[in-house]
């Protein structure tokens, strides 16, 4: 696991920046190159508080992506238990058959919250798939900080976001935020499906 060292941009919380003055940890420590004397080395558990906040997070992004692939499945009728695709692509998929719906409310506010779910759920996988960091104390503090490196994705520059109940809670804010008003939309958008269902069948029934 990597280390920000003294001069990491890791001070600032959120900042998009590139990882500079890393140390990579084996699994006994490795010694910190501005302080040979110190070993640093990732706490074998989080402070109560942070887990408590980053068990939030990962319920409110369980949420969000059983809704998200169960109004995808209600557009494009498919199995959610058998389907393999990643929500991504359900979420892709789902846009393009709405696109060919005729305009309307139901429509564009099934749209827009996909939208939402995709960028909230983006927000999701770089933070749980991050690398642990630390930032090793130094005069006149002393304390280490953790950070998540969370890598490039899509469109994403690298990120560094604090280890904190706050920059967690964050990020369940953003979760909880592009799930609201998902049941609304579901029914919706279900009805509507069904609706252009059933007028494509028919047309295809008097055409033959």
């Amino acid at each position: 696991m990597p280390t920000l060292s003294e001069g990491s941009s890791g001070e600032v919380p959120g900042r998009r920046c590139q990882p500079t003055s890393w140390t990579y940890l084996t699994s006994e420590g490795s010694i910190n190159r501005r302080h040979p004397g110190k070993i640093p080395g990732m706490p074998d558990d989080l402070p109560v508080d942070v887990l408590t906040e980053l068990g939030r997070v990962v319920w409110a992004a369980i949420k969000l992506e059983h809704y998200a692939e169960s109004l995808c499945s209600l557009i494009e009728p498919a199995n959610p238990g058998t389907d393999k695709r990643p929500v991504s692509h359900k979420i892709r998929d789902a846009k393009r058959v709405l696109a060919s719906w005729p305009s309307s409310a139901v429509r564009d506010n099934t749209v827009a919250w996909l939208e939402r779910a995709s960028y909230a759920i983006e927000q999701r996988n770089a933070a749980l798939h991050a690398m642990p960091l630390i930032q090793l104390g130094r005069p006149p503090a002393t304390e280490d900080r953790l950070f998540l490196g969370e890598m490039p994705r899509a469109n994403r520059p690298y990120n560094e976001r604090p280890l904190t109940v706050e920059s967690l809670s964050a990020l369940r804010s953003v979760l909880e935020n592009a799930f609201s008003g998902c049941v609304d939309i579901a029914l919706a958008a279900g009805a509507e499906s069904q609706l252009h269902r059933s007028h494509s069948q028919t047309t295809v029934w008097l055409t033959e």
